[in-house]
C-alpha cells in the first residue's frame, strides 16, 4: 500500500515558502489573470504541492522527500493549477461576453476545453480535476458535490498519418497536425513524407494569391527550419522529389530564411561593433568599430550561407572571408553565396 503523505511534513511557515515559490515560478510558465499577488500565489502553490504529492506517488510509487523535492513537484502542480484556472477563465470570460450581447438569455451553451497535444511520448496527466483528489473513490457519496472539470485531448503521439487525414478539416489544418507530431526531428518528418504528399500536392496547387500562397510558403518555411544543420539543397530535393509542384514555393521559403540569416547576421556585426566603439568613448572609436562590426557581420553571413547550403569552405578561404574589410566586396560575395557551387567561385576573375 502506498504512503497518502503527499508531500514531506513541513510546518505552517514551511508550506507558506513553498507556496510563495513554487506559485511563482509557475506564474513564470503560466500567467493567470485571477492570481496576482501574495496570497492568491500562495494559495496556488499549496494546492500545486497537493497535485505535486498525487503526480509524485503517480510517478514513482512513493511520496516527495526534501525540500527541493517538495519545490519541483509543487511548482509542476502549481503550473497543472494554473492551466486549469486559465480554462476557467476562457469559459467565464466567453460566457461573459455571450450574456452581455444577449442580455436576455437564460442559459449558458457548452464549452469544451482541447487540448492538442504533441509531446512525443503521450499524454500522461489526468484528464479530470476529480482525478486529483484523493478519497472519492472510498466515499463516492462525495462526488455530486466535488467540482466537476474534464478537458478533451488530442493526443498526436498516438494518431497514424491516416487517422489525421481523414479528418473533416482542409488541407493546412491537416499538415499543421502532422508538423506539430512530426516536426522535432527531420528524419521523422520527411520518414513520414510520401504519406502526405497528396495533403501537400493539394495546398500547394490550391490558389496561390492572398494569403493561400503565404500559408504554403510557412509550411515549407518551418519544414527547412526543423532541418539543423542539414543543407537546404537536401531537403528541398526531397520534399520537390515527393510533390514537384512545391519547387517555386519551396524555393521562395529557403530564399527568404538565407536572407533573414543575412539580416541577422549584419545585425550582430553592428551590434558588437557599435558596443566596441562606444567602450573606447571615442567618436572616430565608435565610428571604426562599428565599421568594423558590419564588415565582420556580412564576413559571418557568407559563410553562414555557405554552411546552409551544404558548400565547403576551406580554412584558407574562411580566413580570406573573415579577413575582408571591404564592404562592397563583402556584398558582392554575398550575392555570389546564394549561387556559388564553390567557394573558389568568390575568388575567381
Amino acid at each position: 500500500m502506498r504512503d497518502n503523505v503527499p508531500m514531506p511534513g513541513f510546518d505552517v511557515i514551511g508550506w507558506i515558502l513553498i507556496g510563495l515559490l513554487a506559485g511563482s515560478i509557475s506564474g513564470w510558465f503560466v500567467g493567470t489573470k485571477t492570481v496576482q499577488g501574495c496570497l492568491p500565489t500562495m494559495v496556488v502553490g499549496i494546492i500545486g504541492g497537493v497535485v505535486g504529492g498525487w503526480l509524485a506517488r503517480e510517478l514513482n510509487g512513493q511520496p516527495v522527500s526534501g525540500f527541493l523535492g517538495a519545490l519541483v513537484f509543487a511548482t509542476l502542480g502549481s503550473i497543472v493549477v494554473r492551466l486549469v484556472l486559465r480554462a476557467l477563465e476562457y469559459f467565464v470570460r466567453a460566457w461573459t461576453d455571450l450574456v452581455r450581447t444577449e442580455p436576455t438569455r437564460r442559459s449558458l451553451p457548452p464549452i469544451v476545453c482541447v487540448v492538442v497535444h504533441h509531446g512525443p511520448q503521450g499524454w500522461t496527466m489526468p484528464c479530470s480535476l476529480r482525478e486529483l483528489i484523493e478519497g472519492l473513490d472510498m466515499a463516492p457519496e462525495l462526488v455530486p458535490y466535488v467540482p466537476s472539470f474534464e478537458i478533451l485531448v488530442d493526443d498526436l503521439a498516438h494518431q497514424s498519418d491516416e487517422s489525421l487525414a481523414s479528418r473533416p478539416l482542409g488541407p493546412l489544418a491537416k499538415i499543421a497536425l502532422w508538423l506539430l507530431r512530426d516536426g522535432r526531428n527531420i528524419d521523422t518528418l520527411l520518414g513520414h513524407l510520401d504519406a502526405w504528399k497528396g495533403e501537400l500536392e493539394r495546398l500547394v496547387t490550391s490558389d496561390r494569391s492572398g494569403t493561400q500562397g503565404e500559408d504554403v510558403i510557412a509550411v515549407m518555411r518551418y519544414i527547412l527550419s526543423v532541418a539543423g544543420p542539414r543543407p537546404f539543397e537536401e531537403i528541398q530535393e526531397r520534399v520537390v522529389r515527393a510533390v514537384p509542384a512545391a519547387e517555386v514555393p519551396m524555393a521562395s521559403a529557403a530564399e527568404q530564411l538565407i536572407q533573414e540569416g543575412v539580416r541577422r547576421g549584419e545585425a550582430k556585426g553592428e551590434a558588437k561593433g557599435k558596443a566596441e566603439g562606444e567602450a573606447k568613448g571615442k567618436a572616430e572609436g565608435k565610428a571604426e568599430g562599428k565599421a568594423e562590426g558590419k564588415a565582420e557581420g556580412k564576413a559571418e553571413s557568407v559563410l553562414a550561407i555557405f554552411a546552409a547550403r551544404g558548400v565547403f569552405v576551406s580554412a584558407e578561404h574562411r580566413a580570406r572571408i573573415l579577413a575582408c574589410t571591404d564592404l562592397g566586396q563583402l556584398d558582392r560575395w554575398l550575392r555570389l553565396a546564394v549561387t556559388a557551387e564553390s567557394a573558389d567561385e568568390l575568388f575567381g576573375p
